[in-house]
């Protein structure tokens, strides 16, 4: 009977989070459509300079954006039941904060910016996008809330619907002759339609309140989880600034498109996934489940991994039919660059899991060495090709899983050690 009631448990949590992942990576799939129109459109529309600049400004942009997941959400995800009410009254307070920052550091910081690159459009853009932070307090943690719940069906429906409003309204104003400005305005749109869906979100709402202890105690854990964002981000865009510099215009916005067309498409269904797999390992944690769990996630995360294979094998069959005679020769680096996301997707996996467990340091170090090595890869190769920079990016990210190897050989217990260490003192408290 144990036995039994055992693996009626294991195929019951198996089965919650393929139905979380299922929702999200259905809605993703009409969203990823949407996408493909969007990539489409402007690569008929906007030159390759054109390109090339709007892909900058929207990787600097997401460098800002990294403080929103700076942890507040993160902590009301994973936090006990008793603390769910203070955590989201300070994490109110915490996300206005957070989102004054990024709008008056983007905005004052976009001239620089655009002056590294002698682009004064890109400055545009970016004071632009700084309107939006100003949107997301006011539903931020009712959006973490439904992640700590698992009401992912809520969620994808909504979510999906804000991105396809996105796309839709990026390709539109494209058409209409917006050029370069169309990603700003999508994101525009983006922004207040999640304002509006996710204002009624069905979650208990706490209100605002402050207190002192609190958030003193989310700040602290806050800043350790933006060290290691800030890494990743810096990671993920690392290429594209790199490749700023050191490519012609017109390249540079040649490599952004295989780009946008290869590892933006994988990468986005690799972050819905992480989005579905944080929530569910850290209610695994709470319910002293995650160790069994373990090797179950970590396979069903490959083969996850695979469909971005997939992807990469169908490229030379989608790219000509979708795209004109301009941009069909970036197929090989589409090809490399879609195959850059399933090393991508272990390494985000197994920080998952540290943040689940609230191994910070580990997470931070883990991040470090991934960065370290993709900037030695490329200041090493130094491409001036958007070929060679496609082949560098897959180097680094297969070197980046050899110390995530080397670790689990020589420490195979750390971390279910210190998994066991932090229950065992959670149920001491």
């Amino acid at each position: 009977m144990q036995l039994k009631s055992y693996l009626k448990t294991q195929f019951n949590s198996v089965i919650e989070l393929l139905s979380n992942a299922v929702w999200l990576m259905s809605a993703e799939f009409i969203a990823k459509l949407s996408r493909i129109f969007t990539i489409v459109v402007l690569a008929a529309q906007l030159s390759p300079i054109s390109y090339g600049t709007a892909m900058l400004a929207l990787a600097f942009h997401d460098l800002f954006s990294l403080l929103l997941r700076a942890g507040v959400g993160s902590q009301i995800i994973n936090c006990k039941q008793h603390q769910v009410k203070s955590y989201a009254r300070s994490g109110i307070f915490i996300q206005w904060a957070i989102c004054l920052t990024i709008a008056i550091g983007q905005w004052s910081s976009a001239g620089y910016l655009s002056s590294l690159y002698a682009n004064e459009n890109i400055a545009v853009l970016l004071k632009t996008m700084a309107i939006i932070y100003l949107l997301y307090p006011w539903v931020s943690v009712k959006i973490f809330l439904l992640q700590r719940e698992g009401k992912m069906r809520w969620f994808s429906i909504r979510n999906g619907a804000c991105v396809i409003i996105e796309n839709v309204s990026i390709a539109v104003a494209a058409l209409l002759g917006a050029d370069i400005f169309a990603v700003a305005l999508g994101k525009i749109a983006f922004s207040l339609f999640w304002l509006l869906l996710f204002s009624f979100a069905p979650v208990q709402s706490y209100g605002i309140g402050f207190d002192k202890n609190i958030i003193k105690q989310m700040l602290k854990t806050s800043g350790k989880l933006f060290n290691t964002e800030f890494l990743r981000g810096i990671r993920v865009n690392a290429d594209t600034f790199i490749a700023g510099k050191l490519l012609t215009p017109e390249l540079f916005g040649f490599y952004t498109f295989a780009k946008n067309a290869g590892v933006g498409l994988s990468q986005s269904l690799s972050q819905v996934y992480i989005a579905v797999l944080y929530p569910y390992l850290c209610k695994l944690d709470r319910k002293g489940q995650l160790l069994a769990q373990q090797k179950k996630i970590f396979m069903l995360s490959l083969f996850i991994g695979f469909l971005f294979v997939i992807q990469a094998l169908l490229a030379p069959i989608y790219v000509p039919i979708l795209f004109d005679e301009t941009w069909s020769s970036a197929v090989p680096i589409i090809t490399i660059l879609c195959l850059v996301a399933l090393p991508n997707l272990i390494v985000d996996v197994v920080c998952c899991f540290q943040r689940a467990t609230q191994q910070y340091h580990n997470e931070t170090f883990t991040r470090l060495i991934c960065l370290v090595i993709s900037l030695i890869t490329l200041l090493t190769l130094m491409p001036d090709e958007p070929m060679e920079f496609a082949v560098a990016i897959f180097i680094s990210s297969i070197f980046c899983l050899f110390p995530l190897y080397l670790i689990n050989v020589f420490k195979p217990s750390n971390f279910n050690l210190r998994t066991l260490i932090d229950r065992t003192n959670s149920h001491e408290n």
